[in-house]
């Protein structure tokens, strides 16, 4: 005996709704679980570690482009950390750095940000890529690793503040670059 798929036995069954929900009731349940969802997203979006994660990607982004000012905008102007860095001499470094190299890349990951009342803080590793405009030990042109490789990437520990205007990175709790390890080590030491 064949059966084929149009027969009564392998029809579309009918729908199943309780005896006691109204179709209204089906739609409340929905709408309600559309909404929820919603608000999880939306809050999950505004989150405080959300936030400070779009702010780094936008950064990162303003230093691509070499917008120096799109870049201090995101840094506290009372920016400081153990290397005895503030925000008009990290500010003097980047501009540099823009001189200095074209066609910059960020490569970077970052870890889950660890937020307290009005602090985030954020992990991040990265390789900064770029084409050297002037001299110096590299071939003038030439496009390559900056700070950092695939292999070993830079990595800093960022601690970010919510103030007036927004959230605004404050310190570099801790820094490693491979290329300037031993100048790292010893400015932690006091030694600079």
């Amino acid at each position: 005996m064949s059966t084929s798929l149009a027969s009564p036995r392998f029809a579309p069954s009918v729908r199943y709704t309780d005896p006691d929900m109204s179709p209204r009731a089906i739609k409340l349940a929905v709408a309600a679980a559309v909404a929820l969802v919603m608000v999880i997203a939306i809050r999950h979006y505004f989150s405080a570690g959300e936030v400070v994660k779009r702010k780094i990607a936008a950064t990162i982004e303003a230093f691509e482009e070499e917008r120096l000012l799109g870049v201090m905008s995101s840094i506290s102007r009372g920016y400081s950390d153990p290397l005895g860095l503030d925000f008009e001499i990290l500010g003097g470094y980047l501009k540099r750095a823009m001189e200095d190299y074209d066609d910059l890349d960020v490569d970077y990951v970052l870890t889950r940000p660890s937020v307290a009342e009005n602090e985030v803080r954020v992990g991040i590793e990265f390789v900064i890529w770029g084409r050297v405009e002037g001299t110096g030990g590299s071939v003038v042109g030439t496009r390559g690793s900056v700070l950092g490789s695939v292999s070993e990437p830079c990595s800093a520990s960022l601690l970010w503040r919510k103030e007036a205007p927004g959230w605004r990175l404050a310190s570099t709790v801790d820094l490693d670059v491979p290329e300037f390890r031993e100048e790292l080590d010893s400015r932690r030491q006091g030694q600079f």
